[in-house]
């Protein structure tokens, strides 16, 4: 932690992302890990480039550097995913103004496969976001509708992209991803067809096709490991390749639902993440850890996230919680500070914060940001809850306690910590209706077996 921390004050991304530990007692590739680096944060022509040369009119000169960086990743060695990684980083932008920016690209160059190829790039991002990450069921039909649509637009341009230039391999991989959406298997098979003629060893291609296979979208483990195996006799030159070896056993479900035993969990660390792993694959396996309190897991795997994604700060948020009993209050709280600073609309920031002063025992500015926190978000169950536990534990407030766990059962009534910090209250101080708490206790969730420790801890309460 010590080690993951010094790096993480490297500005440089790259350098940043060079310079972090790998996991304890693992031993990840040095060329696979450089080379995931670098896919994730060295772009041949940066953001800020491509801006400035379509905004100044100069457009003609980004097809000649693109140009360039493709006959480089199909000719020279140690240049695989050049220009792929080009296209992940700068293209990969559903915003207005960026989608504003491509149709200057394209008003200039109309003729041009690399501006209808970083065009649909940021189509098939527009139609992500439309979609949104909620499952199907909770998909709205405008959502489908107007992804559908954005998907047309991108699937127009990709294909004329390809047609003017059938080597643009980086157009290949966004046509996969655009058929993962649209659950266009065809189109996603004649997509990795063409772009693996041209770049047998092209990691893009094969991981998203790998990402397509996992079970949790219908697919089968048996898909996974051939590709995963085809992929692997490409890795003498494209040292990616190895990266996808972690997801043989189910990908990313396999890791963040695993009912394990702790010889699973030693298995699924030693061996699954062995050779290292996507990004993808250590956020599931981030979150499957915490589901079953491994803290010092969790810890590990979403550090390993943070080094190649910086930017989930959910992840961030996640690991922040662990800190303190990581034996890293200070670094908890530096990293509240950073993400409120960050984000400061965002309530969970804030907890973020204040749990991690309420771990130093600071409990005045622990309250003063759970407060803030249920200012953004009124109705946070969390924070309600533990805003009512500090109110009566460490500041002996019971009225204030009262009122959480009043708005706790009004807001929530189907969440256990409203009805056991009412009880805590009438215990402790005490106040009646106690038995009538117990009693409403009891029939809302006696009958629940997740819930059965705290029908034991009601009931221990009951007045003798």
């Amino acid at each position: 932690m010590n080690a993951a921390r010094q790096a993480e004050a490297v500005a440089d991304p790259l350098q940043r992302c060079l310079k972090y530990p790998d996991p304890p007692t693992l031993d990840w590739p040095k060329a696979t890990i450089a080379a995931y680096c670098q896919y994730q944060f060295d772009p041949a022509v940066t953001p800020k480039d491509v801006q400035r040369l379509i905004q100044s009119g100069h457009a003609a000169e980004l097809d000649k550097r693109l140009s360039k960086v493709m006959d480089e990743q199909l000719s020279q060695p140690g240049a695989q995913g050049k220009l792929d990684r080009t296209y992940n980083l700068d293209f990969k932008n559903g915003s207005e103004e960026f989608r504003a920016l491509m149709d200057s690209w394209k008003r200039q160059s109309p003729t041009s496969p690399f501006a209808l190829a970083a065009s649909g790039t940021a189509y098939v991002q527009m139609a992500q976001q439309a979609r949104g990450s909620n499952s199907a069921s909770k998909t709205s039909h405008d959502s489908f509708q107007s992804m559908g649509q954005l998907l047309e637009l991108a699937r127009a341009d990709l294909d004329r992209a390809v047609a003017l230039q059938p080597k643009l391999t980086a157009a290949y991989g966004a046509m996969i991803t655009a058929a993962t959406l649209g659950s266009d298997k065809a189109y996603a098979s004649s997509a990795a067809e063409r772009g693996l003629a041209v770049d047998p060893s092209n990691y893009g291609i094969y991981a998203r096709l790998v990402w397509m296979a996992q079970p949790k979208w219908g697919g089968e483990i048996e898909d996974m490991q051939r590709l995963i195996a085809s992929a692997q006799r490409q890795a003498d030159k494209n040292p990616l390749m190895k990266l996808l070896v972690s997801q043989a056993s189910g990908g990313e479900e396999y890791v963040e639902s695993c009912d394990c035993s702790p010889a699973d969990v030693v298995k699924i660390y030693r061996q699954v993440f062995a050779e290292g792993a996507t990004v993808n694959m250590l956020m599931s396996a981030g979150w499957g850890a915490k589901k079953q309190n491994l803290s010092v897991l969790s810890v590990i795997y979403r550090s390993e996230v943070l080094r190649f994604a910086p930017d989930q700060m959910a992840q961030r948020e996640g690991r922040a919680y662990d800190l303190p009993t990581m034996g890293q209050p200070e670094w908890a709280i530096e990293e509240g500070n950073a993400l409120v600073a960050i984000a400061p609309q965002d309530e969970n920031a804030f907890d973020v914060r204040g749990y991690a002063y309420q771990s130093t025992g600071n409990f005045v500015r622990a309250v003063d940001d759970y407060q803030e926190a249920l200012r953004l978000n009124p109705s946070d169950a969390w924070t309600l809850s533990t805003l009512g536990n500090l109110y009566i534990r460490s500041a002996h407030d019971w009225d204030k306690g009262w009122s959480m766990a009043d708005r706790l059962i009004q807001l929530h009534p189907d969440d256990p910590q409203g009805w056991l910090l009412r009880a805590t209250i009438q215990k402790g101080q005490p106040r009646d209706g106690l038995d009538q708490t117990i009693s409403d206790f009891v029939a809302r969730f006696g009958n629940d077996p997740s819930q059965q420790g705290a029908v034991a801890q009601m009931r221990a309460m009951r007045s003798p």
